[in-house]
């Protein structure tokens, strides 16, 4: 940032836009009805780090004789309608000669005309014409904008009295230098914590030794903010008393060298299989994707120790308060109110541990444990209404939905952010920029549509005569990223493998036509794509992307499902960490797949946006774009090129042309794991009928799958197949371990019906590679599809792959009579075209190992 005395009038004037007027800026979407003109509001709009010192005298160097004359003395020169009005500064200008001495200026005079005349090196500025004119200006300017969908706040202007020339810059001034100065040194003798909280900071203000010191018009204020308190208005954070106060306590901490308050929030979601897997992060974009493991211990450790934060001091305290925050867990410095959903973290020893023993659930950390669900009332009732955890002021802001930058959210129906803290306030959505489509919010800050949305919204949200914008835009496609990262570190994330791939064959592809009906995706999957793509330069935690397929599918046993499909389909990559139960999500970068019949396939994240680019590429050089639909409707569809311009293609859109690998040697693929359950406790045992985890204590079977799990939650599980008391296998893979114990057991987990392979069971996945393979052979994506209570998961294999499945599944593969000869007399050919002699009794065809 330039030096303060180096900014021009036009740098000033965009600062001070930002801070004042943009409903981006501090004080929100509130309408301004008052302007802080002193010199620490002003350092403030500066930006971080400014330099009190000379910040009034830097200001008042931009401004000349005549050019104030031109502005202020006129009341016909022209405002235009510019984005950013050029004239803001003058009217700053006239709120800073209302309310702040400055040197050369009498201070026993009012004559604001003599004042301002006398902050230009004159005597006095005889004409003043156009000061309420430019105020006026201003705020029809702000309501063009407004209309116009630009993130503006509304200015609404006092009545100027008798004051017909210069009325509105004065009372729109607030507070006077001397009064803020005599109200700094009131506040300063207040502990921290009462300043803090609206209520008590009231309740000591109001007592009979500090009326009589508190300046008039700051009185006035806290009189009017504690009546609108009495009358029950939480919506009061940019009420001019307590915008005041919190200005004041910005500047006493920047005076004892404190950097500025940054509101704090940790997130909390629940990923893994069973979504009881507690995720952790810092809110409000503090960090990445992969910063930190997602472990409460290393959340926590990256907070702030600011004494300022509420958050920070509950967890000094040794507890934390989560309140249920549009589909995830949020814990901020805002607080809760009796109307929150919350879970308690506390440590052992401190006040809420004391709560009843039914409370709490799991240990999240050693010393930690989380609670169960508890009513916000019940919360406020047990901490007490002076702790600082609970919310005294609504600051009503947008929640959740799919962020694609600042102000800008996917408009697709599933996806939409709500408003949050919003107490008793109504709410109602107009449009401002777009003609299609219809946007609803609900009494409950829903926010909902019918068909994807382009466009600029706003949500008005008032409680009596208060009122606040929240002005946002939607965009019904994600936009390509920038760059896709690399694969994460290998020493802090392992790439989950369910198969080995040694001694792959030749690929050889299923020739002839592609098959015929395939579906198209549901806008379902196609809102699910673009959201995903919005993290492709990120990459999604496990918690993250549950959430996300909970929007989606809500309360549905088909979200994991719908996750393996997107795998499959070449869309994502997981990766498990090594210090923590946990698991991330990176959205592979698009390449172009070379089939020996020299078409090709698109594998990796590609939505709307890169299509359309791919189109006009494949157009230019005449290579054919074709897209096949999927198993189901909740599935992925194909793009296959054709023609002879594909490397053209790829060199235009700088996708790696690929090839693709052939199909892995059928048996001894298991990857071993060397952990033992010692040290572990068996959290579930895999049901061979039902195909699902149960907590229960042995299956029937006499090959069981169990799942051991580390109490403190700091590595992967670990699959277990045992035979009796003996251990048989071990692996951290889900999918291979479901499989073995299915083989073993004879019992069958999947099902070949006319050209399908479909799952019978509720739980229970093909191995990745073959699964990729497949959808290249087939050019149809597998997943599942849902027919009422009824869920299916289904492949579409070749004829090769048929006979790969039926000699890898054994029995977990159930084959009608008709299937099975046509299959054995595959494998004979198989066996004869690789150079291997008819040993019958090598091992049976179809025997499961």
């Amino acid at each position: 940032m330039p030096a303060v005395s180096a900014l021009t009038g036009a740098q000033w004037n965009a600062r001070l836009y930002s801070h004042y007027l943009s409903s981006d800026g501090p004080y929100g979407g509130v309408p301004m009805t008052f302007l802080d003109a002193t010199v620490p509001e002003l350092s403030a709009a500066l930006g971080k780090g400014a330099p009190r010192d000379g910040v009034l005298a830097s200001f008042l160097s931009g401004f000349g004789v005549s050019d104030v004359t031109r502005w202020l003395g006129r009341d016909d020169y022209p405002l235009g309608d510019a984005a950013q009005p050029s004239y803001f500064r003058y009217l700053v200008l006239t709120c800073v000669i209302a309310v702040n001495d400055i040197a050369g200026v009498d201070r026993g005079t009012h004559n604001f005309r003599r004042r301002l005349g006398q902050t230009l090196g004159m005597d006095e500025l005889q004409t003043v014409n156009g000061v309420n004119r430019l105020w006026r200006g201003l705020a029809d300017w702000s309501a063009r904008q407004r209309r116009a969908g630009s993130p503006v706040r509304e200015v609404v202007l006092p009545d100027y009295g008798t004051m017909n020339l210069i009325g509105y810059a004065v009372r729109m001034a607030f507070p006077s230098w001397r009064d803020r100065t005599q109200f700094t040194s009131i506040l300063k003798s207040i502990p921290e914590a009462v300043r803090n909280s609206p209520g008590r900071l009231v309740t000591e203000l109001s007592r009979p030794h500090r009326r009589l010191a508190i300046p008039k018009a700051i009185f006035d204020a806290l009189d009017d903010f504690a009546a609108l308190r009495k009358s029950g208005r939480t919506m009061l954070d940019g009420h001019r008393f307590w915008s005041l106060v919190k200005s004041i306590e910005a500047e006493l901490s920047l005076a004892t060298g404190e950097p500025p308050y940054r509101r704090l929030s940790v997130e909390l979601r629940f990923g893994g299989y069973g979504q009881d897997e507690p995720e952790f992060r810092l809110g409000d974009g503090a960090d990445g994707a992969l910063a930190g493991d997602g472990s409460w211990l290393d959340t926590i450790g990256r907070l702030p120790q600011d004494h300022r934060s509420p958050l920070a001091n509950a967890l000094a305290r040794g507890y934390s308060i989560f309140k249920r925050s549009a589909g995830f867990w949020v814990c901020d410095d805002a607080g809760v109110d009796a109307n929150d959903i919350c879970l308690v973290v506390a440590a052992d020893g401190s006040p809420p541990r004391s709560w009843r023993s039914s409370v709490w659930e799991s240990e999240v950390a050693p010393g930690w444990r989380i609670s169960n669900r508890l009513d916000g009332s019940d919360v406020v009732r047990l901490l007490g209404i002076n702790d600082q955890g609970i919310r005294e002021l609504d600051r009503p802001k947008l929640a959740g939905g799919v962020p694609l930058k600042r102000g800008v959210y996917l408009g697709r129906p599933c996806f939409l952010p709500r408003v949050d803290q919003f107490g008793t306030a109504n709410l109602k959505a107009s449009r401002l920029v777009g003609s299609q489509g219809e946007l609803a919010v609900g009494e409950d800050g829903e926010v909902t549509a019918t068909e994807p949305l382009d466009g600029i919204w706003r949500i008005s949200v008032t409680q009596g005569t208060n009122a606040l914008d929240i002005p946002f835009a939607l965009e019904r496609n994600a936009a390509e990223p920038d760059a896709y990262p690399p694969p994460p570190r290998a020493d802090k994330w392992q790439s989950e493998e369910e198969l080995k791939i040694e001694n792959r064959t030749p690929a050889s592809y299923w020739a002839g036509q592609s098959p015929s009906g395939g579906c198209e995706p549901s806008e379902t999957i196609i809102g699910l794509s673009e959201a995903i793509l919005s993290r492709a330069g990120s990459g999604w935690r496990d918690g993250d992307l549950v959430g996300l397929l909970d929007s989606a599918y809500p309360k549905s046993s088909m979200i994991w499902d719908v996750i393996r499909s997107f795998q499959e389909a070449g869309w994502l990559d997981v990766y498990s960490s090594t210090s923590w139960r946990a698991r991330f999500w990176r959205c592979r970068p698009p390449s172009i797949v070379r089939l020996p019949d020299g078409d090709a396939i698109i594998d990796g994240a590609t939505g709307n946006a890169a299509l359309d680019r791919l189109r006009d590429a494949a157009g230019r050089v005449g290579v054919g774009v074709a897209v096949h639909g999927g198993m189901s409707p909740e599935t992925l569809p194909t793009v296959r090129l054709s023609g002879p311009g594909i490397d053209e293609v790829s060199s235009t859109l700088a996708w790696p042309i690929t090839l693709p690998a052939g199909l892995p040697a059928s048996r001894d693929q298991w990857i071993d794991d060397g952990r033992t359950p010692e040290g572990r406790i068996r959290k579930s045992i895999w049901s061979h009928e039902l195909g699902l985890f149960l907590d229960y204590d042995r299956d029937p079977m006499p090959v069981t799958v169990e799942c051991w799990t580390r109490e403190r939650k700091d590595e992967a599980d670990l699959y277990v197949v045992r035979g009796g008391a003996d251990i048989l296998r071990k692996t951290r893979s889900r999918v291979a371990a479901i499989i073995e114990g299915h083989r073993l057991n004879r019992v069958a987990l999947f099902s070949r019906r006319e050209d399908r392979v479909i799952r019978i069971r509720k739980s229970g996945h093909l191995p990745l590679s073959i699964a990729r393979s497949m959808r290249f052979r087939s050019l149809r994506a597998s997943g599942c599809s849902q027919d009422g209570p009824d869920r299916e998961y289904s492949y579409f294999p070749d004829r090769e792959v048929d006979v790969w499945l039926h000699d890898y599944l054994g029995s977990a593969l159930e084959v009608d009579a008709t299937s099975r000869t046509g299959i054995i007399g595959l494998e004979v050919e198989r066996r004869h075209r690789g150079g291997r002699r008819l040993a019958w009794n090598a091992f049976p065809i179809g025997y499961g190992r």
